[in-house]
């Protein structure tokens, strides 16, 4: 099983346990590349040698590689509003490129004459095992787990991000496979920051910024496309979990397919099918409630926008007729004490063509005026 964060077996702190770090979920080969120019060709083992041994002899910084690890896209997202008095110097973030440390803030990490955003990295230490031997024969193989939540600290905003991963947890001497629970943890490191920051950030509203503000500005606005992916909404006793599976390019089967059934049921007990019209208006206001007034827990969609003719032609060896402006699953908070993660206002960030959660952060940014 491979755990998305640093897993040390017990490396020896220095160049060793660097190399480990380097070669760790962590980083992507890619960040590894842009961090050590003109080693393109090498894997991702050797340029994490090469990256350890040019620290080692002075010929790269600690700034350099930190500066490339905390700006990496990650899978999830928390933002949060307002200002911050100070970002004061806490643990310095250069030696978690060397040992362990502890369960802490560290930083900040900026980029050279720019203080506008600084960075600060909140590590926490997990125990973990994996059996080794025969299954009759097999001893509980004891590591521990480095989980890193990066904060970007700006003048207007503070927002986290962190990898989720699954890992053995053992009880009752058995070991099972499970989702680290994040959403236990995000809402203490947010208050530890605020308190080190003498900050006061709150949460936007995020379920009036997508479901109302964003939809009213895009949905069914050419030239750009709203795609409604996944609902999970509960109200009046009833609960929904509605995919929309095997995305085409129009037609959105899941949400809009079940829409469509019901507005038919309606309009044919009603006598008026037949009415493009009446349908449609019908289909719209099914599928208006299903999403925003449901008490919708969570809403996953995309968000494209078809590029101008002008545009093509600049990019027309790249063969792209869209440009990919988000894709996120957002879980809007509104369950405080559940025990799951409905509890923290956060996102899921999708890599690739929508850039993971440095992309979205962008983009939200933008949407709030920030």
């Amino acid at each position: 099983m491979s755990i998305n964060a640093f897993v040390d077996p017990g490396f020896p702190p220095g160049e060793e346990f660097c190399v480990g770090f380097l070669s760790s979920n962590e980083f992507t080969r890619e960040t590894l590349q842009f961090i050590s120019s003109g080693t393109g060709r090498l894997k991702k083992a050797e340029l994490a040698v090469h990256i350890a041994n040019a620290l080692e002899k002075g010929k790269l910084t600690s700034d350099e590689i930190l500066l490339a690890y905390v700006k990496q896209p990650r899978q999830w997202l928390s933002l949060k509003i307002g200002t911050c008095t100070c970002t004061p110097n806490l643990n310095s973030p250069a030696s978690l490129l060397k040992e362990f440390g502890q369960d802490d803030w560290y930083g900040p990490i900026q980029e050279p004459n720019q203080s506008q955003k600084k960075w600060y990295i909140r590590t926490y230490r997990i125990d973990d095992s994996v059996r080794r031997g025969t299954e009759t024969a097999s001893q509980p193989d004891k590591r521990e787990i480095r989980w890193s939540v990066i904060a970007e600290v700006a003048k207007d905003h503070v927002a986290l991000s962190w990898n989720g991963f699954t890992f053995s947890s053992t009880t009752n001497e058995r070991t099972e496979p499970s989702q680290f629970p994040f959403w236990h943890h995000i809402p203490r490191f947010f208050d530890e920051l605020a308190n080190h920051c003498q900050a006061q950030w709150k949460h936007p509203n995020l379920h009036q910024l997508v479901l109302h503000d964003m939809w009213d500005k895009y949905l069914n606005r050419f030239p750009h496309k709203w795609r409604h992916l996944r609902i999970r909404a509960e109200a009046s006793g009833l609960a929904i979990n509605a995919h929309s599976a095997g995305v085409q390019e129009i037609d959105v089967k899941g949400l809009q397919a079940l829409s469509e059934k019901l507005a038919n049921s309606v309009l044919n007990t009603l006598g008026l099918v037949g009415d493009p019209e009446k349908m449609s208006n019908a289909e719209d206001a099914i599928l208006l409630t299903l999403i925003k007034e449901w008490g919708t827990k969570s809403y996953e969609f995309q968000l494209d926008r078809e590029l101008t003719s002008a545009e093509i032609e600049i990019d027309k060896l790249k063969k792209v007729k869209v440009k990919h402006l988000i894709k996120a699953h957002c879980y809007f908070g509104l369950k405080p004490h559940s025990t799951t993660q409905d509890s923290l206002q956060h996102l899921k960030c999708y890599s690739g063509y929508y850039g993971g959660s440095t992309s979205v952060l962008e983009f939200l940014l933008r949407e709030l005026g920030l």
